[in-house]
């Protein structure tokens, strides 16, 4: 008979079946749980020499693993595609988490700036809202590229195009550079200016008794246009394209492409704008979002601005560019001086 390596089965040692087979890095929970359970089945199978020299075998190689599973770090994109089915639908464009992103937003949240709680914001209309998003100088932009196709007619597109122009939907860059994304809980992203004002409001909402929760983040091209067709069946009609546009944005034309807009929810609630939480973060002109940069993102009087009043869509733009709005370019506020 044939001398074995050291505990080997089948030619590999115990310590390469926990670590190449087994890794968090290359096969999912439920598989290794499967393995986990054939390792019991044998452990109870009859006792024999031959099932004793195994048992030890799979013993020492199941004990590799759980020490394997413990201490490797296991990298971020391998978390995120096996927890987060959006990764893994072609739909969502063109966001990729890269191997070298940074950890969760969750993990290493910044304090927001003192002092914001004791701030007198400017009173805006629903135009100034919309023109400060459009005017803010927000970074990791890119330049506003070529229109991205929304049916397989592009005599199609041009109409839906022209009429969502005609409503005051605008054209809205994407990010420059996905590797300074962030995530947030359940795989969405934000720019990191926008998802550490996001965490700085979930936890004052929470403070103040609302549970608010995070709908919706960035949106690539893809992901919007199945957004936008989703009540339409192909070939595309569009007899109802006017009731479309005023619920949802065709894709190049949705602030979500920025990386600077939520959709936001209380638990609990099926409508934001008659929520609790809505009437505390919208009082006082939402002064609650603006202490935290944020502004409403189609607000109930912003006139022709795409889509109809969306209470639950809020853009981020910063403490800044709030409190500077109103300001001369050459005014006496430091804060707002070139």
């Amino acid at each position: 008979m044939p001398t074995r390596s050291w505990c080997s089965i089948e030619g590999v040692s115990s310590s390469r079946v926990a670590t190449s087979n087994c890794s968090p890095q290359r096969v999912s929970t439920q598989t290794c749980t499967a393995r986990w359970l054939g390792l019991m089945s044998l452990l109870a199978s009859p006792d024999t020499p031959s099932s004793r020299w195994r048992r030890c075998c799979w013993a020492i190689a199941a004990l590799t693993l759980g020490l394997t599973t413990l201490v490797l770090p296991r990298p971020l994109g391998a978390a995120v595609a096996e927890s987060s089915a959006w990764i893994r639908e072609p739909i969502m464009g063109p966001w990729a988490p890269p191997p070298d992103l940074d950890e969760p937003v969750s993990r290493w949240q910044e304090p927001a700036p003192a002092g914001f709680d004791s701030l007198s914001f400017p009173h805006f209309t629903g135009p100034d809202f919309n023109e400060l998003f459009t005017t803010a100088e927000l970074p990791n932009l890119s330049s506003i590229s070529a229109s991205p196709t929304i049916t397989d007619s592009a005599e199609m597109d041009e109409q839906v195009r022209t009429e969502a122009v005609e409503r005051g939907y605008q054209r809205r860059p994407l990010p420059a550079d996905y590797a300074l994304m962030r995530l947030i809980d359940d795989g969405l992203a934000l720019q990191r200016p926008a998802a550490v004002a996001w965490l700085a409001l979930e936890q004052d909402a929470a403070e103040h008794g609302f549970e608010l929760e995070l709908k919706s983040a960035y949106r690539g091209h893809r992901y919007q246009r199945a957004v936008f067709l989703r009540p339409f069946e192909a070939p595309y009609a569009f007899d109802d394209l006017a009731e479309r546009l005023k619920m949802s944005a065709p894709p190049g034309y949705s602030k979500h492409h920025t990386g600077y807009a939520i959709d936001i929810g209380q638990a609990g609630h099926a409508h934001f704008g008659s929520s609790p939480a809505y009437e505390w973060i919208s009082a006082d002109n939402f002064a609650i979002a603006k202490k935290h940069g944020w502004i409403p993102s189609y607000p109930p009087d912003g006139g022709r601005q795409g889509p109809v009043p969306e209470p639950w869509e809020f853009t981020y733009v910063g403490v800044e560019a709030i409190l500077c709005f109103h300001q001369p370019p050459a005014g006496d506020d430091p804060l707002c001086t070139a």
